[in-house]
C-alpha cells in the first residue's frame, strides 16, 4: 500500500514537472516578448522620469531567455527520464534561483535610491521650465515636462498652481494636447488636479512592486520545479 501510494506521488510529480514547465516555455516567450515591446515602445506607456527602462527591458529578456533554457531541461528531462537531463535542470534551477534572490535583495536596496532619482529628477526638469516664460523655454526643456505630465496625467510638481505664469500652464497639462502643440500653453482652469511629483513616485513605487512580486513568485515556482524534479528522478530507472 505504501510502495503503491509511493510511485503515485512520484508520477503525479512528474505530470506536474510537464505542465510547469510547459506554461514555463510559455511564460518565458511571453517575458522575451514583453521585454522586446517595452524597449521598441516603453516610452509611450512610461514618462522620462530619469530612470532606464531599457535597463529593466534585458534583465527581463534575459530572464526570459534563462527561463527558457531552464525549461528547455525540465521538460524533455521529465518527458524521457533521463537523469542527466534533470540533473542538469536542477542545477540551473539552483543557480537562477540564487541569482533571483541577489537581484531581489538589490531591488530592496536600491528601491530608496530610485525613488531620491526620480524626486531630483523631476524637480530639475520642471523647475528649468518653469523659471523660462512660456515663450522662452525651448523644446528639449517641454520635452520631459510633457512626456511626464501626458503620460502621468498631472500637472507642475505640486499641481496647477506650480506654473507661475499667470493662469497659463503648459499645454500638456490638458487632456487635449497633440505633440504639434510642445511648447503651447492652456488655461490653468483646463489642467489635470494631481502634481507630478507623488504621482510620478507612485508610478515608480507600484513599478518597483510589481518587479518584486513577479520574482517572488517566480522564485517560488522555481523552488517547486526543484522538488517535483527530485520526486520526478525517483520514478526513473538509471536511463543515462
Amino acid at each position: 500500500m505504501c510502495e503503491c501510494l509511493k510511485n503515485c506521488v512520484q508520477g503525479c510529480a512528474k505530470l506536474l514537472l510537464i505542465l510547469i514547465n510547459t506554461i514555463s516555455l510559455l511564460a518565458s516567450l511571453a517575458l522575451i516578448a514583453f521585454g522586446v515591446f517595452v524597449i521598441l515602445r516603453g516610452e509611450d506607456y512610461v514618462p522620462d522620469v530619469g530612470v532606464d527602462i531599457n535597463i529593466a527591458a534585458y534583465v527581463v529578456i534575459v530572464l526570459g531567455a534563462l527561463l527558457l533554457l531552464v525549461s528547455f531541461f525540465g521538460f524533455f528531462g521529465a518527458c524521457t527520464g533521463k537523469h542527466s537531463l534533470l540533473n542538469v535542470y536542477l542545477v540551473m534551477v539552483g543557480a537562477v534561483v540564487a541569482l533571483l534572490v541577489a537581484v531581489l535583495i538589490y531591488g530592496f536596496v536600491m528601491r530608496s535610491r530610485a525613488e531620491d532619482m526620480v524626486a531630483e529628477y523631476i524637480t530639475d526638469a520642471f523647475d528649468s521650465v518653469n523659471n523660462a516664460t512660456s515663450s522662452n523655454a525651448t523644446v528639449d526643456q517641454f520635452a520631459v515636462v510633457n512626456s511626464i505630465q501626458t503620460v502621468v496625467e498631472c500637472c507642475g510638481t505640486t499641481g496647477p498652481s506650480y506654473w507661475s505664469w499667470g493662469g497659463q500652464v503648459p499645454a500638456s497639462c490638458c487632456s487635449n494636447f497633440t505633440t504639434s502643440m510642445a511648447t503651447e500653453t492652456c488655461n490653468e482652469a483646463d489642467a489635470f488636479t494631481d502634481g507630478c511629483m507623488d504621482s510620478s513616485e507612485k508610478l515608480v513605487k507600484d513599478a518597483l512592486l510589481a518587479l518584486v512580486i513577479l520574482l517572488l513568485i517566480i522564485i517560488i515556482f522555481l523552488v517547486a520545479c526543484m522538488v517535483f524534479a527530485c520526486c520526478s528522478k525517483k520514478e526513473y530507472e538509471q536511463v543515462a
